[in-house]
Formats: C-alpha cells, structure tokens, sequence
C-alpha cells in the first residue's frame, strides 16, 4: 500500500512567476493532490504465520513485520512498487514420517513486485489495493541443536489493502495490511501482516 503522488505538469517559462505563485498556492492548499513520481517507503506492524504444531512444542504463531520500498507512478491512480519485508518469527513444529514430533522456529523473509490502485475519497485521505508476487524464503530451525535447519524459497501471490493520510504534499502515513503463503518442509499456511506505513514522495 505505498500511496504515491503524481508530478505537477511542466509549466512553461513564460509563466514565470504566476506559475511559481500557483505551485504554491496548490500545495497549501491541497497538500493531497500535489505529488511526485517516486517514492521510498517504510513499515512495521504485527505478523501472524499460520504454522502447524505439535503438543510437544510451544506453538507461537505471532510475530513483528518489517519492510521497505521503492515505487513509481504512472498516473494519478496506479502505480508499480518493489518491496523487501521479514515477517519475523513463529514457533511451530510437525511430525516425521516415522511419527515422530519435532519443534523449531519459521523465520520468514521476501521481495514482492505489486501493481497498486490508489482511489482519493477526501482531501488528503487515500485507499490502495494492490497485487502481485512474492519471493518467498521460509526457514525453518529444529529446537534441537544438532538437527539443524532447512530452507525453502516460493513464489506466492501477495495482495494488501491501505488506507493513508497526507500529512505533507510529500509525506503520507496510514495503516497497511498484506497477505501472502508461506511453505517449508511440510508446512504451508498462510501469512499476515498489519502496521503503520509511511510514504515519502521526492
């Protein structure tokens, strides 16, 4: 839910200082509409990996998210972002073939690609929907010491909603929320992520 702003059209130099007069005029006034091409973003919040688990083991399916990322607008609406996120932690466990149960800790980290619409409901508020893919690398670390660990990285669908609110013609913060898969071994459920995001725009 990077919630980005469009560029001021080119003015020509022979409105000089009308046009100057104007820009500003615009950005006192509607901070909301004013905008630019690019931006970088950062978010934390809550995470909620749906883990499998064993009696034998503590199961803790909770954990703190964090990420970054980059965008670019193409209009006023859509836009493209790549996106780096953790998901932090979960404490889980399964059972071997032979039937026996094991315990160990999910750590969770991923690129995504998103495609987002950005829809302007009231001076400086703004809802976003986006869509797309994600790298995935699930890792997944046995309780016991001498087991070790095992790793595997997917492609999964990522989809989130964001609401946002423009404090500045370059500075939005709102509340995002995301959700993707994450697998490894014979785990796979889902992934769920909700923070606080802000969105800085040059």
């Amino acid at each position: 839910m990077s919630i980005l702003f469009a560029m001021p059209p080119a003015r020509s130099a022979a409105g000089g200082l009308a046009s100057l007069v104007l820009a500003a005029t615009t950005l006192t006034a509607s901070p909301a509409q004013a905008a630019n091409d690019f931006s970088i973003g950062v978010g934390v919040g809550a995470a909620r990996g749906r883990v499998d688990c064993v009696a034998s083991f503590p199961c803790d399916r909770s954990g703190t998210s964090a990420g970054i990322s980059a965008a670019y607008r193409f209009s006023d609406s859509i836009d493209l972002r790549a996106q780096y996120f953790g998901a932090g932690s979960f404490r889980g466990g399964d059972t071997s073939p032979l039937g026996t149960e094991f315990g160990g800790t999910f750590k969770v980290g991923a690129i995504g690609i998103t495609g987002g619409y950005t829809w302007v409901f009231a001076p400086a508020w703004s809802l976003a929907g986006r869509a797309g893919i994600a790298s995935l690398r699930t890792r997944f670390e046995y309780a016991n010491p001498f087991s070790g660990s095992v790793s595997e990285t997917t492609t999964q669908p990522l989809i989130g909603l964001g609401i946002a609110y423009a404090i500045t013609p370059t500075i939005r913060v709102g509340l995002d929320y995301d959700v993707t898969r994450l697998k490894v071994y014979k785990t796979r459920g889902s992934l769920q992520m909700l923070g606080v995001a802000a969105q800085f725009s040059f």
